[in-house]
């Protein structure tokens, strides 16, 4: 559940928690303006975000023919490095 709070109730919300386990949003004249996430959470949506950005770029080469067989590409890096 969100927590919905005004500007100048922003310090004393915050000093109220430990740790951040939901998202707060920051009310301005009515309109919800900003939202208070703990880093932890921030990192996992941007991490997220990334991931989802990679896959569907990598089902855009797949679908395009824009991919490598494993087995040449092993075998490509194995003549390179000697392995």
């Amino acid at each position: 559940m969100q927590k919905e709070i005004t500007v100048k109730e922003i310090v004393d919300t915050l000093e109220q928690y430990t740790n951040i386990e939901e998202p707060i949003i920051v009310k301005r004249d009515n309109k919800d303006d900003v939202v208070i996430l703990s880093i932890e959470e921030y990192r996992k949506k941007i991490f997220l975000a990334e991931l989802d950005k990679k896959l569907d770029e990598a089902e855009d080469d797949i679908k395009n023919n824009r991919v490598h067989k494993a087995r040449d590409v092993f075998k490509e890096l194995r003549e390179q490095y000697g392995y």
